[in-house]
């Protein structure tokens, strides 16, 4: 990764602080760089990239992006602060990678949702939600079994999302097994990753 093109055309260096690698890029106007939307959109575009690039070789515990620190002086106290954090991380993760799963429903794209609906209508979808998330949750865990350590998902307004930690070496037997489980009815599921495992990492470093 070192030499790499990373955030607003910045390079991709390594440094190591008390036994850490940290890759890390410099930005020399930060309010330019990331002053706007738009500019912003690409500078989270080209982290993803650099992130993608890292998972290939190594598991990272990735910053928030953006976090901006005035020099190595200053990232170095941070990383000393927080090593027993990022250390403990790292050996509970660090030869896993995160895959997420992203599953939309067709009727509710086509539902209009500026009309009102009944009470007893909306504990009707309500239950239906629940009904169909659960079978294809109890879906994906059947299909996966121990190909993936452990599951976390979360609702979004209209999406349903699943994140996987998965080992690196089961990684081939995870998509063929997930592939194997065929469509479902009614139901869009999108695949992303390889990525860090952020679902899973329970940091509390500030």
């Amino acid at each position: 990764m070192r030499g790499s093109v990373g955030v607003c055309e910045g390079e991709v260096i390594a440094r190591e602080f008390d036994g850490l690698r940290v890759y890390l890029g410099e930005i020399s106007d930060p309010e330019a760089c990331l002053g706007n939307p738009e500019v912003l959109r690409k500078a989270t575009v080209a982290f993803q990239q650099v992130l993608r690039g890292v998972v290939a070789q190594v598991t990272p515990i990735p910053f928030p992006f953006p976090t901006l620190l005035e020099g190595e002086e200053v990232l170095g106290d941070y990383i000393q602060e927080h090593k027993a954090a990022y250390c403990a991380a790292l050996q509970r993760l660090g030869n896993t990678v995160q895959y997420e799963l992203t599953g939309s429903w067709a009727s509710d794209a086509e539902a209009n949702t500026a009309v009102p609906i009944s009470g007893r209508e909306f504990q009707q979808r309500h239950q239906q939600t629940l009904t169909r998330v659960a079978a294809l949750d109890a879906k994906l865990k059947t299909v996966t079994g121990n190909s993936v350590r452990e599951w976390k998902s979360r609702q979004d307004r209209k999406t349903y999302r699943w994140f996987a930690l998965v080992e690196r070496d089961e990684r081939e037997r995870f998509l063929l097994l997930l592939r194997s489980a065929g469509p479902s009815e009614g139901v869009r599921l999108r695949l992303s990753g390889p990525w860090p495992p952020n679902e899973f990492t329970a940091l509390e470093v500030k």
